[in-house]
Formats: C-alpha cells, sequence, structure tokens
C-alpha cells in the first residue's frame, strides 16, 4: 500500500518539487508561477484575440459607414424628390381644386336649367314691359278717340263691314294666337278687333246746346256712363293683346333659341314668331325647356348644390312674377265682374227706380 502511495505522489509532483523540497512555501511559489503562466498566457491569447476582433470590428464598420453614406445620399435624394413631388402634388390639388370649385360654382352642372344669361334676360324683360306699357297707352288713346269722334252710327257700320277690317279666323288668330306670340300685323288686328267687338258703335256726342236741355243732359250722362264701363273691358282686352306682343327685345330672342338647342330642342322654339318673342311666349318656352323636356330632369339630377340653387332662385323669380301679373289679371276681372253686375242691376232694377219716381215725384211736378 506504501508503495502504490509513493508511486502516485511521484507521478502527481514534478522534479523540481522533489528538488526544492517540500515546504509549504515551496509549493505555494509553484502554484503561484503557474498561475502567473496561465495568466500571461491567456492574456496573451485574449490581445491577440482583441486585435483580431478590432480589426474585424473596425473594416465592418468602416464598410458599414460607406454603405451608410451611399444609402444615406440615395436616402436623402429620396426624400427631396419625395419633398418635391409632394410639394408638386399639393399644388396640383390645390389647382384642381380651385378647378373644382369653380366647376361647381359656374359650371354646367351649377348653372340653371336654360338659364345661364339670366341677368340680361331680366333687363330684357324690364325693356319688354316698357314697349308693352308704351304698345298698351296707344291702343288707349286710339280708342278713347274713336269713342268721341262725332260722326253718325252709320259711319261706324261701314266701318265695320269694310273689306279691311279682319276675318273670322283673323280675329280669333289676333286674340288667341296658336304660337302664343302675335305678329306686328296681328298687332293692328287685335286692335282694331277690340274697337270692333268692345265699341262697334259709339253714342253720337251731343252738341254744347243740347246740353242746356235736360233730355240733354240726361242722355250726355248715360253716354258717359256707358262709355267709362266700355273703355274698362277695352282696357283688359288692351292687356290680354300686350301680353302677347312681340315686345322683348332680339337679344332676349337670340338666347330663346341658343337656350332651347342647349336644352336638346329642334326647330323653331315655343313662343317665338317670326323671329320675336312675347312675355307670353317666354312664360311658354320656360315652361316647354323644364315640363316639356325630359332632358331637365336628368340635368337636376346631376346638377350641384350651386345649380340647383340658382334653378330654385329664378324658378321663384319667374312665380313671383307669373304670381304678380295673375293678381293683375284677377284685379281687373273684379273690376269687369263689378260693372257687369251693375249693368245688370240696371236693366232690372233701374227701370222699377224711374217707374217710383215717375209716380212719386214725376207726377208732383
Amino acid at each position: 500500500m506504501k508503495k502504490v502511495l509513493l508511486a502516485l505522489l511521484i507521478t502527481a509532483f514534478p522534479a523540481q518539487v522533489w528538488a526544492g523540497g517540500c515546504g509549504c512555501g515551496s509549493v505555494r511559489a509553484i502554484v503561484t508561477a503557474a498561475k502567473s503562466e496561465t495568466i500571461q498566457a491567456v492574456n496573451a491569447h485574449t490581445a491577440a484575440e482583441a486585435q483580431a476582433i478590432r480589426s474585424e470590428v473596425l473594416l465592418a464598420a468602416q464598410n458599414i459607414i460607406g454603405t451608410l453614406k451611399a444609402e444615406s445620399a440615395t436616402i436623402v435624394r429620396a426624400l427631396v424628390a419625395l419633398k418635391e413631388s409632394n410639394a408638386a402634388a399639393l399644388k396640383g390639388q390645390a389647382v384642381a381644386g380651385e378647378a373644382m370649385k369653380t366647376e361647381d360654382m359656374y359650371g354646367k352642372a351649377a348653372q340653371p336649367a336654360g338659364l345661364c344669361g339670366s341677368s340680361s334676360l331680366g333687363a330684357g324683360i324690364q325693356l319688354g314691359a316698357q314697349a308693352g306699357q308704351e304698345i298698351h297707352a296707344a291702343m288707349r288713346e286710339k280708342q278713347l278717340e274713336h269713342a268721341h269722334t262725332p260722326k253718325k252710327p252709320v259711319d261706324f257700320l261701314q266701318r265695320v263691314l269694310a273689306d279691311d277690317q279682319p276675318t273670322e279666323k283673323e280675329t280669333l288668330a289676333a286674340l288667341f294666337p296658336l304660337q302664343t306670340t302675335l305678329t306686328e300685323d296681328q298687332v293692328a288686328q287685335a286692335h282694331e278687333v277690340i274697337k270692333t267687338l268692345g265699341n262697334p258703335r259709339p253714342l253720337p256726342v251731343v252738341t254744347e246746346e243740347q246740353k242746356n236741355t235736360p233730355a240733354g243732359q240726361t242722355y250726355a250722362a248715360a253716354r258717359k256712363i256707358h262709355e267709362e264701363r266700355v273703355a274698362a273691358v277695352m282696357e283688359s282686352l288692351n292687356n290680354h293683346v300686350v301680353y302677347h306682343a312681340p315686345t322683348l327685345p332680339d337679344d332676349v330672342t337670340a338666347w330663346a333659341e341658343n337656350q332651347w338647342s342647349e336644352a336638346g330642342g329642334s326647330g323653331t322654339p315655343p313662343g317665338i314668331v317670326d323671329g320675336r318673342l312675347s312675355e307670353a311666349g317666354l312664360y311658354k318656352l320656360l315652361s316647354q325647356m323644364r315640363v316639356g323636356n325630359p332632358n331637365w330632369f336628368a340635368q337636376i339630377a346631376s346638377a350641384t348644390d350651386a345649380g340647383l340653387l340658382r334653378e330654385l332662385v329664378i324658378m321663384q323669380a319667374f312665380q313671383l312674377e307669373l304670381t304678380r301679373k295673375n293678381t293683375d289679371l284677377l284685379d281687373r276681372l273684379t273690376v269687369i265682374a263689378s260693372l257687369d253686375y251693375l249693368t245688370r242691376m240696371e236693366g232690372t232694377t233701374g227701370k222699377e227706380m224711374d217707374d217710383l219716381y215717375t209716380r212719386m215725384v214725376g207726377a208732383q211736378q
């Protein structure tokens, strides 16, 4: 057993350990030296490894930096291009937005149906109304002059039977034109028709000497009342004729023809006769371009808010004008109905009152 232990000790310790003795200090020195050698070897190896790693890291860093520089330049160029592209896109969007806004406000879809020239149209209607007033005034003066001409009744009958008087067909066309607008000749015919129908045989005018007699005064008063009633009726007939007279200016007629064509219509627009247009013809045209035009419904469906608003405002404006004219017509009809009632009342109660006066007062005179 001792031999085995001795062999193990010899194997485990180097020769220099046995040569130096077996003291504890010697063993510690050996261990310290071994540690130092090991540390030096490790440090040397580590330093070599660290240098290699530093070289690789530096090389890799240089490669990365070079790559980053190139890529950074590319990225910068891309960013600049993107910025310029965005700026151009924003400008394009701004221009497109303004264009779309302009189109929404003033484009085809923003225009009222057939009323893109509404401002000039309104001015034309005012001029047409002034022309109608002039025609109306001229007809009134001629009719009053006709009623107060001191001629015999037979002279007026000869006038009615003259060949130049309108025929029944011409009379009907002058009062109720099929095309809504009268021609210039039909306006003159309508004037004669009114005199013929309204006051075909004006009553004789009494002289100043006849007015001094009771019978002359009675006749003069009755004639005056009769002529005033006739004048009120003829005035309404004159208003009817002027409404159909070709009074609107030529530029309004040209506008109407253009709008009728744009609305998809063909041929002569409704209400235009011999290249002229009346107020009645204008209202007929505006109605036909909508109610009588299937394209109008498609246009309304595709119109912008601005277009719908303009259409609504202009239609309300025309509705207001039509309401005014209808009110004027009702006013005239009220006057005529009142005069008709007074005339019929005079034919019934008037004679009874005359008889009563004769019995109660005249008999005592």
